[in-house]
């Protein structure tokens, strides 16, 4: 079968990856070929520089899913330092082409590949004239934005800082680590979500008389700054407060994801869920008895219903 291809991390899948992956449909449709996305397993700077560097917006099934649900087949090619070493031209060939049967190759835009970086729109034409080359322009959104705040819930008027630069998962990973959820969601083109089996915890919550479910986190999954969030159950729509950090007025502990549902009796030990994070309501704070605890645990509840 011959395959028209796109290669990538694609850690995120944002808006930028989305419109590489809908110009590969189409391309491939207008040539009587197959789609095919192709990413590597572990991220490529995992082996490069080291394990958990970056932190991953979306972990390999997570990332699967997103983009098979485009209609779109993933193959994830190991990525290891033999690979790494091998020549751009030496890559094309054995992986590219004689593996992954590809015919046509979409790219975005200066995007580069292969040792040294020497794969490029232009190599390719150069080195490999019997595969054809497409490439697309960047997705791009304003930088810096004023207050954590995306451009389309600002007043009208308002003027952004800075011009508009390509979405990347680099300036993504960046809004979370600050906290700034909404500007994560514009440019991912979905809300971040966070899926983990859930499993116990010490309890506190109960205590409290707000049960927390506790996800177990994947591996070198990133997680927005420490604070208190709004979200909802994915699966079943409930909507939820989310703590993220080590619950300072307690024993500090290693970071920690919870969520208080809302409205929900039951038993949710063992089971996965997918929470999506919609904005944020707050930093952590340590408060120096349990009871002012509640009671600001209580106005982030009623808060998160409005």
């Amino acid at each position: 079968m011959n395959f028209a291809i796109v290669l990538g991390n694609f850690d995120g899948c944002h808006l930028g990856h989305i419109a590489l992956f809908n110009a590969l449909k189409k391309e491939a449709a207008a040539r009587g070929l197959s789609p095919l996305a192709i990413s590597f397993e572990p991220h490529t700077r995992h082996i490069i520089q080291e394990p958990g560097c970056p932190e991953l917006l979306t972990p390999k099934n997570e990332k699967r899913d997103l983009i098979e649900q485009l209609g779109i087949p993933l193959e994830i090619q190991e990525f290891n330092k033999d690979l790494f070493a091998m020549t751009f031209r030496s890559f094309v060939e054995e992986y590219a082409i004689k593996k992954f049967g590809a015919k046509l190759w979409v790219l975005g835009l200066d995007q580069r590949f292969g040792r040294g970086g020497k794969g490029s729109v232009e190599t390719l034409r150069a080195f490999f004239p019997n595969l054809e080359v497409s490439e697309i322009s960047p997705v791009l959104y304003p930088s810096n934005v004023s207050g954590g705040v995306p451009p389309a819930l600002l007043p009208k008027g308002t003027p952004l800082k800075n011009p508009e630069q390509p979405i990347s998962a680099s300036r993504i990973r960046a809004e979370l680590k600050d906290g700034n959820i909404e500007i994560a969601n514009a440019m991912l083109g979905r809300n971040y979500s966070v899926s983990g089996v859930v499993v116990h915890g010490l309890g506190q919550g109960r205590l409290l008389g707000f049960p927390t479910a506790n996800l177990e986190i994947p591996q070198y999954k990133l997680l927005p700054k420490n604070g208190v969030y709004k979200g909802f159950l994915k699966s079943e729509k409930y909507d939820c407060v989310v703590n993220i950090g080590t619950r300072p007025s307690f024993k500090n502990r290693s970071v920690g994801f919870e969520a208080h549902l809302l409205n929900f009796n039951g038993d949710l030990y063992g089971k996965t869920l997918c929470v999506e994070l919609t904005h944020r309501i707050r930093d952590e704070i340590k408060f120096d008895n349990i009871e002012g605890l509640k009671r600001q645990i209580k106005r982030d509840v009623e808060g998160s219903k409005e």
